[in-house]
């Protein structure tokens, strides 16, 4: 049975802070939510206790790394058991180029988010992950021409009284 945990405005307030500059001073953020140091740091540790915080990251530019080249792949399986699909997810997880993995509805059953050097790394990457597994029917590669919107920021209302969300833990 899932778990919920309920986000006041000053939750609410403090997440929306967090996501923009998780390098924020606690002084800072409890003047900017109008709360003490003290409460600030007993929250922000209670959301990471509740799983609401999931992770503290630095988020790298792949681009500015020479990762110039990013790939949309859809994939579909010839065996879509159980065992069949969680060996696939677990390739998935292991392989660096591989950002993202999901399980999809539709004609495909996976959808890959995969950065890369070049063209080569690429192929490189599509005759030893895809081609190579031996379980994959058939994928489609889409490549973007241009990133119109990159987010990874989810907006809370703070203006509400509380809103419950579901925690993993």
């Amino acid at each position: 049975m899932p778990k919920f945990h309920a986000l006041d405005r000053v939750d609410r307030k403090l997440l929306n802070l967090l996501q923009k500059d998780n390098q924020m001073p606690t002084r800072t953020l409890a003047e900017k939510a109008h709360i003490s140091q003290p409460t600030c740091l007993r929250r922000i540790r209670e959301l990471r206790d509740s799983g609401v915080i999931s992770a503290d990251v630095a988020l790298v530019d792949p681009f500015a790394l020479g990762y110039g080249m990013l790939a949309f792949l859809e994939v579909s399986l010839n065996n879509q058991s159980d065992e069949h699909m969680q060996e696939f997810e677990a390739r998935m997880a292991k392989e660096t180029e591989v950002m993202q993995c999901y399980f999809v509805s539709g004609d495909y059953d996976y959808f890959l988010v995969v950065h890369v050097v070049d063209m080569d790394a690429y192929y490189q990457f599509v005759r030893r992950v895809i081609s190579g597994s031996g379980n994959v029917r058939h994928f489609q590669s889409r490549f973007p021409m241009k990133r119109a919107k990159f987010a990874t920021r989810i907006a809370f209302d703070e203006k509400q009284t509380e809103v419950q969300v579901r925690v993993p833990k």
